[in-house]
């Protein structure tokens, strides 16, 4: 008889915002709280996780009170949900670009992690088809008020599927936690992705950073799209920390 996977990590990964000091007044963050705990299977297995949100104390500055919430904790799993995005990619991948039914999908995943048929066709109806048409930019005038009182803090990563070539990337607000833009890049160039952010520099608002990987063809792009923002590596990469769980 199989022994049973461990479903729970006993320690959980406290994720901290990743900026410091303010974007406006220089000035250091504060920690706003810990949030509780949440346990999520990945590719990689399974991880306990949590965050601390930072705001400036400030009271002069001009994002008051303004949460930002971890880059790497929100590219982790959706909100409300136990599975990874890496997850996610890999069934939109298989049942997208390689035609699987979502039967074959499940028998692909049982080696990795504990999910139904069920649950995979839920997360791909209610979680990958959503991400990939950014539902969540039906909250422009939401970004509009956050752009205007503090500016766009946005963050982007890919995720590369097992057997895929192409990644999906993912652009995200970090104060309100929504997706502004999603898709499968084969290529990770210059030009590629300055038309992959370019849509969202047309929406007119405001960017005050960019956080993300340290990837070659990103660094050029982001000062052509967002001339005016500061451009922050992450420190932990989402595909390095994956890399990591499987070693």
């Amino acid at each position: 008889m199989r022994t049973p996977r461990e479903y729970y990590q006993k320690k959980p990964i406290v994720y901290t915002f990743e900026l410091d000091t303010c974007p406006d007044c220089r000035g250091r963050l504060n920690i706003a709280y810990t949030s509780g705990t949440k346990t999520v299977q990945t590719m990689g297995g399974v991880i306990s996780i949590a965050h601390r949100p930072r705001y400036c104390p400030n009271a002069s500055c001009g994002r008051p009170a303004a949460k930002c919430i971890s880059a790497r904790w929100q590219h982790i799993a959706p909100r409300y949900c136990t599975y990874g995005y890496d997850v996610i990619a890999q069934i939109g991948w298989q049942r997208q670009m390689q035609h699987q039914h979502f039967e074959a999908i499940q028998q692909a995943l049982q080696s990795h992690l504990q999910i139904s048929e069920a649950e995979v066709r839920l997360l791909y109806h209610e979680r990958y088809l959503p991400l990939l048409a950014c539902h969540e930019r039906q909250y422009l005038e939401e970004l509009q008020v956050v752009a205007e009182q503090t500016g766009l803090l946005l963050s982007m990563d890919g995720l590369a599927p097992e057997g895929g070539e192409a990644q999906l990337w993912v652009v995200r607000e970090l104060q309100l936690g929504l997706t502004l833009r999603s898709g499968w890049l084969s290529q990770q160039d210059q030009e590629t992705f300055v038309h992959f952010l370019q849509p969202i520099a047309d929406l007119g608002l405001r960017v005050k950073a960019v956080l993300s990987d340290k990837q070659r063809g990103l660094e050029p792009a982001i000062p052509v799209v967002f001339p005016s923002a500061k451009r922050t590596i992450s420190r932990t990469p989402l595909r390095q920390w994956l890399r990591k769980t499987r070693r």
